[in-house]
């Protein structure tokens, strides 16, 4: 916020243990918990710049207050303008980060209280003021602050989209992440934040870094890598110098974690991973990989631990007591010294050999095709918080989909025969155009309702079932777009990521979890939807109207056909329809 006295411009902030003071927009919110001592803590990050057209990047910072609870700024939600005085300067890695305390204070405006342009005249000669929450305390908004939270507010209103986006992904990513585990304690597809010393570096050609990390806690979920001189016909790594057990883990790191590994790692280290991603190996094992992180793509969350701190001793401690204990094993060993390997032996060891080396090039494989999707996805514009399976296949348009050509076959005699349906699955690039029931509320439905389901009840008694309206991604310009109706049942809907089904008027944090999933999904459909209909319209919209503003994403939709009763617009008796299918909002 150049110009305004006293204020500093995010991308400008620098000084570790300064004091700062800073006007922003509020991106992303977390729920105020109680901290370890008699104060509460707020989590939230700010954007002061949106020119560049992104959010979370340069011009934003994390930011956390402390304060005794009824004294908590009263922040209402995202789009918020808050001023912050008094902040302290932090650092993790490159990202600075404003952390205020007892002697900060915060004023904090509403964003439904802040007036449009065509408004704002009185606001900007001072002659009318802005509403606002202060903490206790704080002094009054001057008018040069005033004028910049106008204009905050206007430069920003063109990235409504991507801020509520970015605010969803980071309250679904913060709910899911783990804090300060060990090794031993490491599950699949969990977050988690590590320390441990690194055992080996390897740089792959693919321009990730590959670290082999200990903190000498063993995980029956990792590769155990066997002593060749206590068990030589286990022994498949025989370069290995250990540590020898079930206590490395394999560390895939992406950029820009990557280019700063290369620079600044070297074996031995002791480190610190934030927000480590575990997920399975094609062996089957547990590995974890760090991805650039989606609200902050310049962040490196790794860190090298130095001095004092209390993780180095304690690995340190962990470490002697394991080579005291693999040193007692080989003493055993020694005493009931085995014999030579067999050739049978011999041979199974090169089998197992072989299908590692398989195993290995696959996933490297994998991993290309992965990034070339990545790539693709980001050229052409397609939202890539949506993942669906096949990613081989080649799309078909909603044409192709509907005028399926295998519908017409022929007879054993060879007479011309139309199917009603034909099972099959598609990949398609698609946008969501309308939805029912028009009311989100209306999404689940009880298993014990005789008009959704004749079945009985059942220890889940709700389910999930609603439809989506399609339209083609790329629509040429002046012609009326293909639509398709699609069903998401609850298979579909849980593959998808939402909770399980509940009934969500009597659940309001469920349907808010609803709501949040599906912004990911279909950006600002609910909010039109609800705002047409109250006008007495409804979707979908005309063509050449362009205030639908979400991003085409990849899905598999399903092709198959219900038995219904026999008429003349169901000769044989089935209606074709098509569903959901193997489509996953990511994080």
């Amino acid at each position: 916020m150049a110009g305004v006295p006293g204020i500093t411009a995010i991308k400008d902030a620098q000084g570790v243990g300064t004091l700062r003071s800073f006007i922003g927009l509020v991106v992303s919110l977390q729920d105020a918990r109680k901290s370890r001592g008699t104060d509460w803590v707020l989590d939230f990050t700010i954007q002061d710049d949106f020119t560049i057209g992104s959010v979370g990047g340069s011009s934003s910072m994390k930011c956390r207050i402390f304060k005794p609870q009824p004294s908590l700024p009263k922040i209402s939600g995202v789009g918020d303008i808050v001023i912050l005085r008094n902040f302290k300067l932090g650092q993790w890695q490159e990202r600075m980060e404003a952390i205020g305390s007892f002697n900060s204070s915060m004023l904090v405006f509403p964003a439904d209280k802040i007036p449009v342009p065509e408004l704002s005249q009185a606001y900007l000669l001072g002659t009318q003021r802005l509403m606002y929450h202060g903490t206790p305390g704080a002094r009054e908004c001057t008018i040069p602050e005033q004028k910049a939270v106008l204009s905050l507010k206007q430069s920003s209103s063109s990235s409504t989209q991507d801020v509520r986006q970015h605010a969803a992904l980071a309250s679904i990513n913060a709910s899911d992440r783990r804090k300060d585990a060990l090794i031993k304690d490491l599950t699949f597809d969990k977050f988690y934040d590590v320390k441990a010393q690194v055992v080996n570096i390897y740089y792959s050609n693919h321009g990730t870094v590959e670290l082999k990390v200990t903190d000498y806690t063993a995980n029956k979920d990792l590769y155990e890598y066997v002593d060749p001189e206590v068990d030589p016909e286990l022994a498949f790594k025989r370069d290995w110098r250990g540590p020898y057990g079930q206590v490395t883990l394999d560390v895939r790191l992406y950029e820009p974690h990557a280019a700063w590994a290369r620079g600044s790692l070297t074996h031995g280290d002791f480190i610190a991973l934030r927000n480590l991603r575990t997920k399975m190996s094609p062996a089957g094992k547990i590995e974890g990989i760090l991805h650039e992180d989606r609200q902050f793509p310049d962040q490196i969350d790794v860190r090298k631990l130095f001095g004092d701190d209390p993780a180095i001793n304690e690995i340190k401690e962990r470490g002697e007591a394991h080579e005291q204990h693999q040193a007692r094993r080989g003493t055993v060993h020694l005493v009931n010294a085995p014999k030579k390997p067999s050739a049978k032996a011999s041979a199974k060891k090169k089998a197992e050999k072989r299908e590692k080396q398989r195993l290995q090039k696959a996933a490297e494989l994998k991993e290309i095709e992965e990034k070339q999707e990545t790539w693709e996805v980001e050229r052409t514009g397609v939202n890539k918080n949506i993942l669906a399976a096949f990613t081989d296949i080649k799309p078909s348009t909603l044409s192709e989909i509907l005028n399926n050509p295998h519908l017409n076959t022929r007879t054993a005699k060879g007479n011309p025969f139309f199917l009603p349906f034909v099972n099959c699955r598609h990949r398609s690039r698609v946008r969501v155009v309308d939805f029912f029931p028009p009311e989100l509320e209306y999404f689940a439905h009880s298993l014990n309702d005789p008009s959704w389901t004749p079945r009985s009840k059942k220890a889940r008694s709700w389910e999930w079932g609603f439809v989506l309206l399609l339209e083609d991604a790329d629509v040429p310009r002046n012609t009326v777009p293909e639509q398709l109706r699609l069903i998401v049942n609850n298979d579909a809907a849980q593959h998808l990521g939402l909770p399980n089904a509940k009934d969500l008027k009597a659940e309001p944090k469920v349907l808010d979890q609803l709501k949040e999933k599906l912004f990911i999904l279909w950006g600002n459909l609910a909010e039109l939807k609800e705002e047409l209909r109250a006008r007495g319209t409804d979707l979908p919209l005309p063509p050449g109207d362009n205030r639908l503003d979400n991003k085409p994403f990849d899905c598999i939709i399903e092709e198959y056909g219900a038995e219904v009763p026999v008429s003349e617009e169901h000769p044989a008796g089935f209606q074709r329809l098509h569903k959901l299918a193997l489509t996953k909002i990511l994080s």
